[in-house]
C-alpha cells in the first residue's frame, strides 16, 4: 500500500470532519512551499486590536475583610510570646551565672594548688633544719634525760577506735 504524502494531511483533515475551522481554510500547504505568508487566523488579529484600544475595566469591589484572629486570642499569642521571652532571658542569665560560677572555682583551685605548693616548701624547710641527733644529745646531756627500758614502757590497744579516754592515772607511774 504506497502512502500519497502530499495529500496525506489533507486525506486526514477531511476524515475527522473539522473542515469548518476559519485557521484550517485560509492557509494550505502545497509540497514544501507556503502560499499564505500570513498564519494568523483574522480573527485573531481583531481580538488583538480589541485588546490594544481599551483595556477593560472591572467595578471597584468592596475590600474583603480578611478573617484573623479574635482579641482573645492576641492577647493569648503575646502572653505566650512574653513567657517564652522571659523563660529565654532566665535560661541565659542562669547560663551566664554557671560560667561565672565555673570561672571562680577555677581561680580558688588555682589559690589552693599554690598554697599547697607553698606550705610543702615550707614543711620541708622545717623538717631539714630539725637535726634529730642535735635533739637527742641536748636531751640526754644537757638535760640529763635517759631513754626508757623497755619494761618502763606500757602499750595499751583500743578495739573500739584509735581514740583513748584516760579516766585514772596509770599504776605504776610516779609523778
Amino acid at each position: 500500500m504506497a502512502i500519497d504524502w502530499e495529500n496525506y494531511g489533507r486525506d486526514r483533515y477531511a476524515r475527522s470532519g473539522r473542515q469548518s475551522s476559519a485557521y484550517r481554510t485560509e492557509t494550505y500547504v502545497d509540497g514544501n512551499t507556503v502560499r499564505k505568508a500570513s498564519a494568523l487566523p483574522k480573527r485573531r488579529e481583531e481580538e488583538e486590536r480589541k485588546r490594544k484600544r481599551a483595556p477593560k475595566r472591572y467595578p471597584q469591589r468592596k475590600p474583603v475583610r480578611m478573617p484573623g484572629i479574635s482579641g482573645s486570642s492576641f492577647v493569648f499569642l503575646c502572653g505566650m510570646a512574653l513567657v517564652i521571652g522571659l523563660t529565654c532571658f532566665s535560661y541565659l542569665s542562669t547560663q551566664n551565672n554557671v560560667r561565672k560560677i565555673k570561672e571562680e572555682v577555677v581561680t580558688v583551685q588555682t589559690e589552693n594548688a599554690e598554697l599547697r605548693e607553698e606550705n610543702e616548701e615550707l614543711y620541708q624547710s622545717v623538717a631539714d633544719s630539725v637535726d634529730l641527733a642535735e635533739i637527742y644529745e641536748k636531751a640526754t646531756s644537757g638535760l640529763g634525760m635517759v631513754k626508757a627500758e623497755d619494761n618502763e614502757v606500757y602499750t595499751y590497744k583500743n578495739k573500739k577506735n584509735d581514740m583513748v579516754k584516760q579516766y585514772a592515772d596509770i599504776p605504776g607511774v610516779d609523778d
